[in-house]
């Protein structure tokens, strides 16, 4: 592998999302977005939600994986992002994105004494950013990491 690669893996608790070389990634951290190149120090850092910005060696455009929570670990070894939920941009079914969204909308709009407001908002976050990010996926924006 180049000086300037390093492996990169995306995994949940039910499996690999995403494995290949990358020559940068950024990361939505707890408390922003962090980047990643090849010799980064080793770091272990929570993982909040937003997207993974993957740049490849043989890529123009940046790999595009919605992530919620967990935790990255980088290491000699290369990258690794733990994640409760991730999808892969281009994978994302913008129709039930859609539906994920009205529904939180809708649940956070009752304001019935029953409802666990945290919880709503939680999952709103969650069903915007795989909205965003199938839609930034299906626009294939070039962007530099």
């Amino acid at each position: 592998m180049p000086l300037n690669e390093f492996d990169l893996k995306v995994v949940t608790p039910d499996g690999e999302v995403w494995r290949s070389n990358a020559t940068s990634v950024v990361i939505p951290g707890l408390d922003g977005y962090f980047g990643v190149w090849a010799g980064h120090e080793p770091l272990i850092a929570g993982v909040g939600t937003g997207a993974v910005m993957i740049k490849t060696p043989e890529e123009h455009v940046v790999k595009l994986v919605s992530v919620s929570g967990g935790f990255v670990e980088v290491s000699g070894a290369g990258v690794t992002v733990l994640a409760e939920a991730a999808e892969v941009g281009e994978d994302i079914d913008v129709i039930r994105a859609d539906a994920a969204l009205t529904r939180a909308r809708e649940r956070l709009s009752e304001h019935f004494a029953d409802i666990d407001v945290e919880r709503a908002k939680v999952a709103l976050c969650k069903a915007l950013n795989r909205k965003s990010v199938a839609e930034r996926a299906a626009e294939k924006r070039t962007m530099i990491v």
